[in-house]
Formats: structure tokens, sequence, C-alpha cells
């Protein structure tokens, strides 16, 4: 399973018809979403001592090793980043279409 492109997230949301920038906003409020709920998971799965090490690489602001990091920590993160991302778009998706369409 792949991450999905813009274009995708565009279409499954059935947002084709609004404005770009309403849509680019939609997208990084996912973005949003979707990292805090990847980041509320790996905390889910790490030590204490292991939370505390990730931080200072993230205060280190060195994206490389904060990935190579989580990576070593939780087994199958890619599959786990990609199931999230495509969790919040179904959650999304659904609820969009209990909202009424406008005439």
């Amino acid at each position: 399973m792949a991450m999905m492109t813009k274009d995708e997230m565009i279409k499954k949301l059935g947002i084709e018809s609004v404005e770009p920038e309403v849509q680019m906003q939609l997208l990084q409020n996912i973005a949003s979403t979707v990292s805090t709920r990847i980041l509320n998971g790996i905390y889910d799965r790490l030590s204490d001592e292991d939370i505390d090490e990730l931080e200072r690489l993230m205060d280190k602001d060195d994206e490389d090793a904060v990935e190579w990091y989580i990576k070593s920590k939780f087994e199958h993160y890619d599959e786990f980043a990609t199931q999230t991302e495509n969790d919040v778009i179904n959650e999304l998706a659904a609820g969009m279409q209990t909202l009424p369409k406008s005439q």
C-alpha cells in the first residue's frame, strides 16, 4: 500500500470542483492530522527513554536522524504511516458524503 498522491486525495474526498486554495488548505489540515496521529502512535510504542532520545533528535532538527531512529525502533513504520494516512482520508471522505450537496 502506497501513500496517496495529492490528486488521489482530492478525488477520494470529492473536492475536485473546490477552489485550489481551499483544496490546499484542506490537504494541509489532513497532513497535520496524519502527522499528529503518527506521532501519537510512535509515542505509544516507545519506551520513555526512547521518547527522550527521539525528542533530542527532533530538537536538533535533523529529519534524517529522526526518521532513521523511528524506523530503527518501530518495525513496519512505513506501513503504519501509510495506513494512518489512509484511515484519516477515509474518515474524512465518509464525513464529506454526509454533508448536504450545494445546489
